[in-house]
């Protein structure tokens, strides 16, 4: 009946099957040209004398939504091209709804927004028991907005509703019956879900099913009186408040557009719903998020081409245990791989195999993990304080102490016992090129960089030495991805992408200090106002204060003159009274176990006094500058990497120090919001602060960007 380049429409019997089957990609997707083509199908099926239609895919997943990539070109052109295209995609999935013909969608696999909103305009829908359903809109920082705000509520009642559209989370065909979003859950391999969906179109037409009953619980208002949706709406907005916060507004305009709409019928509702989904678009926060997850597509794409002939790697040996070794030791296992775990003291090896436990036994008291399936990960590592067999091993990671001698002597050693393995160290400053000096073969090696604490943080650096061959880097790659997190392929410098970055936000907190700033109010104006989860005082005291102050040498080594020392160096100075942060409970903060043994921050006065020694009387700046001079130095030393080829792309860039530092989702990434400010901008403020010194230098690639007009990110 029709052929497309998104669709097809089969007769099967006196029924329709409308196919989701894209040509242009393996998963289903719902671009302009995808609804373009659905309108025109709609008309086919207007005049066609089908008694009932099928909806499903010919791929593993049903659909993945909207065609993200569509969306910042859509946000750009304003509030009523935004307006204007929700209202012509309404108009088609209205018509699909009010056909006069029961409707039956079959969701297979995974089926995200815009396809489930699709799902929703079906008087039934059957799910295979592998399937799974989301709307995540919410967390692009817009919310379903082709009618899934306007019929979810209605189908599934308000709390229900409320509890999919917020979260964002992944709910199984299970779940999803038992929501009532599924009317039957198919098992694909005892019947063929096209015949169940048959004998559900047979059952309507018998008048066994009421499908137009159905249809009217969507088109109406909601079934709930004034008192119910007010204590529902209440309690939501005590929830949104405190999950989403201020800088996600998302979720609260949601709920206002429920709110408004409850006592509507479709049509009201749904011009609510576009309302109320172009504030979101006006916030700025949608166009920044979609950056965000393009940026992440974009560095997944790179990783597979990396690692799409590589073998997964079965056994790995970590040389240096302590709490990052354990740390490796355990996401590695835990991802189903033998690893062999030495130290050369007894007291390192408790450590990390502490470390393991712990994190193991945490998994099993939150019913992740049966005490069996943690024995069988435990099972997987094999601690010594003895020399072992390196001769079968895949990848060695060395993740000794952090001092170049040891380091070079540790690899030199390896590369011995280990003639075929890919050698890698977990260094956090050292050069990658530097350490390779004591390697035969430094083709086969590079750095594979975790954060702290390991099981935690989703990035992990693959750094390319000089000599570092390509086949390394592919295995390094595969190995992270192994582990489930996301790799970023960083050539090699002192401090690689993150560190180095973050050391001038450090040399300008030590500095704000020295000028009288008070580290409370900083730490507040950065999480509360800028967005950080902790302030600069607060990620010093995680990092480790002696852990930031040798990379502070690192880099006064690495870059003279620019990330120097300085003179008052507040951190050196807590460091050397014992200082060291959460590791011994003291640093800028003073850090006391509440009574389920979690470490809560409080004033440290001892601190505070060796401040106040070094520090002016008390600092002038408003929050807007305080926010400046710390955001400054990270951001022109993050061109200066793009510049250098450090890293490869701004996407990358943004990546990285959005999962390696947890910089705020909303301002999109660094280099986004470098765009936002504008590169005239920028050398403005740098002018303003040029009298604090070398760390408001203005790199070449700004005063060039502005020059040419450019932007990082292409619009």
């Amino acid at each position: 009946m029709y052929q497309g380049e998104y669709f097809q429409l089969k007769r099967n019997q006196s029924f329709g099957e409308l196919i989701l089957s894209s040509t242009k990609d393996s998963v289903n997707t719902l671009g302009k040209a995808a609804l373009e083509e659905l309108s025109r199908i709609l008309d086919t099926i207007d005049q066609s004398d089908l008694s009932g239609l099928i909806i499903r895919s010919d791929k593993k997943l049903f659909c993945g939504g909207a065609n993200v990539k569509e969306f910042r070109a859509l946000f750009a052109q304003g509030e009523q091209a935004v307006n204007d295209y929700l209202t012509w995609v309404h108009s088609i999935y209205n018509r699909i709804e009010d056909l006069d013909i029961p409707k039956v969608v079959v969701l297979n696999g995974f089926t995200a927004g815009g396809g489930a909103e699709l799902a929703l305009l079906a008087d039934y829908r059957l799910m295979t028991a592998d399937a799974a359903v989301t709307f995540p809109e919410v967390k692009l920082g817009i919310f379903p907005g082709w009618g899934g705000l306007t019929r979810l509520p209605r189908l599934l009642g308000l709390d229900t509703a409320l509890q999919w559209l917020t979260t964002g989370k992944k709910f199984n065909a299970s779940k999803a019956l038992t929501c009532h979003f599924a009317d039957g859950v198919i098992d694909s391999n005892k019947q063929d879900p096209v015949e169940a969906a048959i004998q559900v179109l047979n059952s309507c037409l018998k008048g066994e099913l009421d499908w137009q009953e159905r249809k009217k619980e969507k088109l109406s208002s909601l079934r709930m009186n004034q008192y119910e949706l007010g204590m529902s709406v209440s309690v939501a907005k005590g929830m949104i408040a405190k999950t989403a916060g201020k800088h996600y507004p998302a979720p609260m305009i949601m709920l206002n557009a429920i709110e408004k709409a409850a006592g509507s019928c479709r049509e009201e509702a749904l011009a609510i719903e576009r309302e109320h989904l172009c504030q979101c678009v006006k916030t700025g926060v949608a166009d920044a998020l979609v950056s965000v997850f393009l940026s992440d597509m974009a560095v997944k794409a790179k990783t597979k081409g990396f690692s799409s002939e590589q073998k997964p790697l079965n056994d790995i040996s970590v040389l240096g245990a302590g709490i990052m070794g354990g740390g490796i030791a355990y996401v590695s296992a835990d991802k189903g791989m033998h690893v062999h775990l030495k130290d050369i003291n007894q007291q390192g090896l408790d450590l990390g195999l502490e470390e393991a436990n712990k994190l193991l036994a945490k998994q099993v008291t939150k019913n992740r993990k049966t005490p069996l399936a943690m024995g069988q990960v435990l099972n997987r590592i094999q601690p010594t304080l003895h020399d072992i067999s390196l001769a079968e091993t895949e990848l060695v990671i060395e993740a000794v102490v952090e001092n170049p001698n040891v380091k070079a002597n540790v690899l030199a050693d390896i590369e011995q016992k280990a003639p075929n393995a890919l050698i890698a160290s977990n260094t956090s400053t050292l050069n990658i090129s530097g350490l390779a000096k004591s390697l035969q073969r430094p083709e086969n090696f590079c750095g594979i960089h975790f954060f702290n604490p390991v099981h935690r943080m989703p990035l992990v650096e693959v750094i390319k030495g000089e000599k570092t061959s390509d086949e390394t880097i592919n295995k390094a790659v595969q190995y992270v991805k192994q582990l489930g997190k996301t790799p970023i392929v960083i050539n090699d410098c002192a401090g690689f992408l993150v560190n180095r970055c973050l050391t001038p936000y450090f040399l300008a907190f030590n500095q704000l200090l020295t000028d009288g700033a008070d580290i409370s109010i900083v730490d507040k104006i950065m999480t509360k106002q800028f967005g950080w989860p902790m302030g600069p005082a607060m990620l010093l005291d995680v990092i480790g204060l002696d852990t930031t102050a040798h990379c502070i040498d690192v880099m006064d080594d690495a870059f003279p003159g620019r990330l120097q020392k300085p003179q008052k160096n507040i951190i050196q100075t807590l460091v050397d009274e014992g200082y060291l942060g959460q590791k011994n409970h003291q640093g800028f903060y003073q850090h006391v176990a509440d009574r389920k043994g979690r470490l809560k921050p409080q004033r440290n006065t001892q601190s505070d006094e060796l401040i106040a020694k070094l520090a002016a009387s008390q600092c002038e700046d408003d929050a807007e500058t305080m926010m400046m001079r710390l955001m400054l130095p990270m951001m022109f030393e993050a061109v200066r990497c793009l510049d250098e080829g450090i890293v490869a792309s701004p996407e990358e860039a943004d990546i990285a120090m959005l999962y390696g530092t947890g910089f705020p989702a909303f301002r999109g990434g660094l280099f986004y919001y470098m765009d936002q400010l504008g590169m005239e901008k920028l050398i403005s403020l740098a002018e303003t602060f040029k009298h604090l010194g070398s760390l408001y230098q203005i790199p070449e690639g700004v005063l060039n960007r502005a020059q040419q007009k450019q932007t990082f990110y292409t619009k």
